[in-house]
């Protein structure tokens, strides 16, 4: 049937886009913690805040996430990385996401990642386990996660393996895929790996729009 994990992909591709009703997907897309085959999600946000960075993202959730109101001077007094604080305030500043009124930081607008979700998909040809473990991986970042693995030998994986993680299992045939289990939405594991992850799939849609 398949010879290459490659030839999935097309597939995956063009009944995810119909069952989900998206067209914003995109495949090898690179989480710091390996690359998953298809990432997508059902709808983007309007958010014109990119940080294009993992570390001025991390900042900006211990920062911004809980608190309306900070002060700049016991900020920099507390902060080790002085200039990427001040990068980011700038920053933020510009995107009209920040006021200031004397030392004192007004948040003036609720963050909203660049899209509503994250769902990711790993497709293996042959070794499921390894497979699983990379799904399970990629929920550190995604709200669901799949293993997506030919029909013919969709009988050799572990299904209770698969629940007991919440990984979903996609059966992919020659021109059709059929989910065999479907997970439940969870919240991802790490919320600044999921900001700054939205923010680089926006941004790559948004590249390929242009294109």
């Amino acid at each position: 049937m398949f010879r290459y994990e490659s030839e999935m992909i097309p597939v995956l591709i063009e009944n995810l886009t119909k069952t989900f009703n998206t067209q914003y997907i995109t495949t090898e897309f690179g989480t710091g913690n390996g690359v998953a085959d298809l990432v997508f999600t059902t709808e983007m946000n309007e958010e014109n805040l990119f940080l294009n960075s993992y570390d001025m993202m991390s900042l900006f959730v211990s920062l911004f996430q809980q608190k309306q109101i900070l002060n700049s001077d016991l900020l920099y007094e507390n902060c080790f990385d002085k200039m990427r604080l001040k990068k980011l305030l700038n920053c933020l500043k510009s995107e009209n996401f920040i006021c200031m009124d004397g030392n004192k930081i007004i948040q003036k607008r609720k963050y909203k990642s660049h899209t509503q979700n994250l769902f990711s998909i790993e497709a293996k040809l042959k070794d499921w386990k390894s497979g699983f473990y990379q799904a399970l991986r990629y929920k550190f970042f995604s709200h669901k996660s799949y293993l997506a693995y030919p029909k013919q030998y969709i009988h050799r994986v572990d299904l209770n393996l698969l629940k007991e993680s919440n990984i979903g299992l996609i059966s992919v045939d020659f021109d059709s895929i059929e989910f065999v289990y479907k997970p439940k939405t969870e919240k991802p594991q790490d919320v600044t790996s999921y900001f700054f992850l939205s923010e680089l799939f926006a941004k790559e849609i948004l590249k390929n729009a242009c294109a």
